[in-house]
């Protein structure tokens, strides 16, 4: 499946690694792949697949909305900027409801790219005993899990509760 998923979203994947991205907290091309695989699995559209896999290149490169837009297309754009932290605000849970209340105005398609961007953090920050940021994500996924339409419920219920356990 692995290797279906990389053949259907080279396209996105090149303009990955040619965008540049890196993050100061984890290695961003695996964590950006893992995020867009997980959505893939799930049975996402390729638009959801596509924005999970550019969800953090507004934060994380020098991409801007104009290449994203041109390139995917409006809707993916939109679904990546409500994956966006503005950094306008002040605290990290802060911005983290602010994100929230975006993604949900959006609907389950943003939602769901934010539930596989928390639960792979969560996964990362476990397999590094990251305590710090663990406890962070793991309130990400509480603050996910209060937010969930019932449609959600039955594709990431499980997943959630399993990071919170």
């Amino acid at each position: 499946m692995k290797q279906e998923f990389e053949i259907k979203f080279k396209d996105t994947l090149e303009f990955l690694e040619k965008s540049g991205i890196s993050s100061p907290n984890k290695p961003a091309l695996p964590h950006v792949k893992r995020v867009g695989e997980f959505l893939y699995k799930k049975g996402f559209s390729d638009d959801v697949v596509n924005a999970g896999l550019l969800h953090d290149s507004l934060e994380w490169s020098e991409t801007g909305e104009d290449n994203i837009a041109n390139k995917f297309g409006a809707r993916i754009l939109e679904i990546v900027k409500a994956n966006s932290k503005d950094r306008s605000i002040d605290g990290t849970m802060n911005r983290a409801i602010d994100m929230m209340a975006r993604c949900k105005q959006f609907g389950d398609d943003a939602l769901a790219v934010k539930i596989a961007d928390v639960l792979d953090s969560c996964n990362y920050y476990l397999a590094q005993r990251k305590e710090k940021e663990l406890i962070t994500y793991k309130k990400f996924a509480k603050l996910l899990l209060e937010n969930l339409s019932d449609n959600l419920k039955k594709i990431f219920l499980e997943d959630l509760e399993k990071i919170l356990d």
